[in-house]
């Protein structure tokens, strides 16, 4: 037997044995409580004694078949069950002879005998039981005619003078009740049966089904948020677990956006790009569907940007050609023109003084310009990140003592063109000294983290101006008069080229510039 079904078939007996504990206690009460009582009888009669033998066995029986139950091999249970309709059977055709044989009222209890026989063991049960009924009767009216038993009621007297066929015109109708009675309960069953059977089918199809859905959505590479009707969260998946922390407020925004009803939308939320829809589920429940996309536009900016800045880079070395030459003769020209000019002239040695100068700044300019947009060649080796710190803090400092540099910066191993990152490392140290008027302090620590290092340029000058954060490393933007505005710019330049990452923010001191470069690999070799 279906361990399933043995655990089903024993719960129905445990309902039988409640059954028969009840109407047990119930015949008591009406076959010998209630008359002694009311008639004051014989509670020592022959029939009496009988009786009171029956229920203390029938009891005592089903005192044991309680607890068997639960500890009988599935094997044997339905035996079990045919001995239990047997006994009880046997112990109401008892009580039908001590009240009056075939006319006893107390045979119709068989009926449900002959119910639960049917429920439990199908049509076979309901036969069996149906059919010894029928042989118990049958026997006990043969005794009783052939003055087997006692007669021991009127009833059983009546029944001793009645004809044969009276006796069995009202058996036979028993059998009829009994057997359509049996088979009824029987047929319910069995569709009881096959309804719970689809019913237990279909919770395990259900169960399947959940299980993929779990399987599948739990591992995909976008979060999935099931909300209630009260937009509870009835699940997220674990790609949505990682945004647990603002998870709330991701969803609150989504359901927000108008735009996002059955269609992909896009927004910045949290300093993160997210790409979501917000879709009606079963149940007027609501999904929602969404991934961070903020690596693909930073991705984006970052070509963008390098697009731009190759355009204005190829933009800004053809000007540059086309003035440096006209520039350096028109500044030898006038150097020859005011050549004869007397030192005593005041006005015309100003005016010398102007364009000596003037033109000198032009040039700088175009000689960093030119230095910017030209193709820079990278020899990449192993370096000590402290080491190319301490030579360009050193150098900086013979000719800037007001700017004090605390170099907080933990020794790392790092695999790129050490003349490139001195480049980087003392551009942002001359801004920051610019930032802070030749006055202040500049503090360098750093952190390590995911076979990366973070290096932080902290100034206590006035900060960026917040606007301009997002053009802080497009070349020439400068906030300083004099500016050319690619120092910074040739920082970008530099670090993207060693595929790393730099970015500018304020803090509580004032500016401060990160950046972020790969750990060189255990086992790298120089130059690879």
């Amino acid at each position: 037997m279906n361990p399933l079904f043995a655990e089903d078939f024993r719960n129905h007996l445990y309902y039988y044995f409640i059954i028969r504990f009840f109407f047990v206690f119930t015949v008591v009460f009406s076959f010998f409580l209630f008359p002694f009582i009311r008639e004051n009888v014989d509670i020592f009669s022959f029939a009496n004694k009988i009786f009171l033998i029956s229920v203390f066995v029938i009891v005592v029986f089903n005192i044991v078949s309680f607890i068997l139950n639960r500890s009988i091999s599935p094997t044997y249970l339905t035996l079990f069950a045919y001995v239990q309709f047997s006994v009880e059977i046997t112990f109401w055709l008892v009580v039908s002879y001590l009240s009056g044989g075939i006319e006893s009222p107390y045979l119709y209890v068989i009926i449900i005998n002959i119910i639960y026989a049917g429920i439990l063991l199908r049509e076979k049960g309901a036969i069996f039981s149906t059919l010894f009924a029928f042989i118990l009767l049958l026997v006990q009216g043969i005794s009783i005619k052939m003055s087997l038993l006692p007669l021991i009621s009127t009833q059983l007297v009546e029944l001793y003078n009645a004809k044969w066929e009276t006796y069995f015109s009202r058996l036979f109708t028993y059998l009829l009740f009994f057997s359509f009675t049996g088979l009824v309960a029987s047929r319910i069953s069995k569709g009881f049966q096959q309804a719970s059977k689809s019913l237990v089918e279909s919770a395990h199809k259900n169960r399947e089904l959940r299980r993929h859905f779990f399987a599948i959505f739990s591992n995909i590479n976008m979060g999935v948020v099931i909300l209630g009707n009260n937009f509870e969260k009835l699940y997220y998946n674990k790609y949505a677990q990682q945004f647990n922390p603002i998870i709330d407020d991701l969803v609150k925004v989504m359901l927000e956006d108008s735009m996002a009803k059955d269609k992909w939308a896009e927004q910045k939320i949290e300093d993160l790009w997210f790409s979501y829809t917000v879709m009606p589920y079963i149940e007027s429940q609501k999904v929602v569907i969404f991934t961070d996309v903020t690596n693909i536009r930073k991705k984006e900016e970052e070509l963008e940007h390098q697009e731009r800045m190759a355009a204005i880079g190829r933009l800004t070395a053809s000007i540059a050609h086309e003035i440096k030459n006209p520039l350096t003769s028109l500044v030898g020209s006038s150097e020859l023109m005011f050549s004869g000019v007397s030192p005593d002239d005041s006005d015309s040695a100003r005016l010398i003084s102007i364009v000596k100068r003037e033109g000198k700044r032009v040039k700088v300019l175009l000689d960093s310009l030119f230095k910017y947009t030209e193709e820079l060649k990278y020899n990449m080796e192993k370096c000590s990140l402290k080491q190319l710190l301490n030579d360009v803090i050193t150098l900086f400092s013979l000719t800037n003592k007001e700017v004090k540099i605390e170099n907080n910066v933990e020794d790392a191993t790092l695999f790129v063109d050490p003349d490139r990152l001195k480049e980087v490392f003392w551009n942002i140290v001359i801004n920051s000294s610019e930032a802070m008027n030749g006055k202040g302090t500049l503090i360098l620590h750093s952190k390590k983290k995911n076979k990366k290092i973070e290096i932080y340029f902290d100034d206590t000058g006035k900060g960026f101006v917040e606007k301009n954060l997002d053009r802080i490393f497009d070349p020439f933007f400068s906030t300083k008069k004099r500016g050319t505005g690619l120092g910074l710019a040739q920082v970008y330049r530099i670090i993207t080229k060693f595929n790393g990452k730099v970015k500018a923010l304020n803090t509580d001191n004032g500016a401060r510039v990160v950046l972020e470069l790969n750990l060189c690999p255990e086992g790298e070799e120089d130059g690879q």
